[in-house]
């Protein structure tokens, strides 16, 4: 038994040898991950005696190709998002020797019990995968279906409403092995005033009585801070801002939007309060190209730059004593601000339901309600 990755030019190739195969089995993958995280998986089926068809000298069939073909096919021909593409490395393994025949509806609902019992996995995690696999599906259909004929129906689609929950049978299932059944997480912290003096504190050098030393004064990270607190940009659209993105005679920010149509760039104007305006001009004097130097400027600086920060405002934050709070809880924060705001002009509320979501950079309405996180006391103070 043998399973080796080589990197050739860009790509990385599969070379797995075994007993049970009549020849050396070869495939090409774009990464070296995926390469290594498909062969542990093949390893373990031939391991256990199993030959998966792609493994077989068997030619495949035009129209009943296996599955892992067509999602190799859609990462090479469709757009996808590199969260998608992460997603479907570690699905290629739940996908071996399945062919498009075999995805009936018998099999997804297996498919989505086993990632409930086997898996445990959370309701919104099972979602994507199946989001997921449900657009490549319908994508291939939509290839190969004649233009006089009728698409086929997914199976995939046919799931119910609430299919990710977890039912009673399944939490019993569970309870057996001693695990709770796992439910979808909405966050709904706000940051109180307390917290936030607590962390503007802890940014500009305070140090706690109980530490033997303070976090190290940044100007870039506390204006990265403001930022994203009173505009509610995603991390990573705030820190690849550059200079000429800031408009402050007009007081707006051009904002290239991170959440597009599998994953395109879909621009947004963002208003800028009067404070965040006073400490942009001041944070713009003498600097060119970048808002921020944490990021390098390459598309394969992203993740890490990203995964950087954030672990840095999980620092912060736990620095500053403000419990379960994350970077994009800031997010939630500058909406409910917007949504609160009153206009000096007209003296009611500063922007209608259509107005936040073109801030925040959403086409739904539906998304402010699930973020917009509003105090009762903050409500009941308008009764006043």
């Amino acid at each position: 038994m043998a399973v080796n990755v080589q990197i050739r030019g860009t790509k990385a190739q599969l070379r797995v040898t075994h007993r049970l195969l009549p020849r050396a089995f070869f495939f090409t993958f774009p990464t070296e991950a995926e390469a290594r995280a498909y062969g542990e998986q093949l390893a373990a089926l031939l391991d256990r005696g199993i030959v998966p068809a792609e493994l077989l000298a068997v030619p495949a069939h035009a129209d009943d190709p296996l599955l892992f073909e067509v999602v190799r096919a859609y990462t090479q021909q469709a757009p996808i998002t590199d969260s998608d593409n992460r997603l479907l490395t570690h699905m290629m393994g739940e996908l071996v020797g399945l062919r498009l025949s075999g995805l009936t509806w018998a099999w997804v609902d297996q498919y989505v019990r086993d990632l409930k019992i086997k898996r445990h996995l959370a309701p919104s995690t099972i979602r994507k995968r199946v989001g997921v696999l449900g657009r490549i599906v319908d994508w291939h259909l939509r290839r190969v279906t004649p233009p006089d004929q009728p698409i086929p129906a997914n199976p995939l689609r046919l799931l119910p409403k609430g299919y990710s929950g977890y039912s009673r049978l399944e939490a019993q299932a569970l309870a057996a092995k001693e695990l709770p059944p796992r439910r979808d997480q909405h966050r709904d912290r706000r940051l109180l005033p307390e917290e936030e003096r607590r962390i503007r504190a802890a940014l500009t050098g305070e140090k706690r009585e109980d530490r033997e030393r303070a976090l190290s004064p940044d100007v870039e990270f506390t204006m990265l801070f403001d930022l994203i607190l009173n505009t509610g940009l995603r991390l990573r659209e705030a820190y690849r801002l550059r200079v000429e993105q800031v408009d402050l005679q007009r007081g707006i920010l051009h904002v290239d939007g991170s959440k597009g149509h599998r994953g395109q760039i879909k621009p947004r104007t963002v208003p800028l309060v009067a404070a965040l305006r006073e400490r942009l001009q001041a944070y713009l004097v003498g600097r060119r190209g970048l808002l921020f130097a944490f990021w390098d400027g390459s598309e394969a600086g992203l993740t890490k730059t990203t995964a950087r920060l954030s672990a840095r405002f999980a620092v912060l934050f736990n620095y500053a004593q403000v419990p379960e709070f994350t970077e994009h809880d800031l997010r939630h924060e500058a909406t409910c601000r917007w949504v609160e705001m009153r206009s000096r002009m007209r003296g009611g509320w500063a922007f209608s339901e259509v107005e936040v979501c073109r801030i925040m950079g959403w086409t739904d309405t539906r998304m402010m309600l699930r973020y917009a996180s509003l105090r009762g006391e903050d409500l009941a103070a308008r009764l006043a």
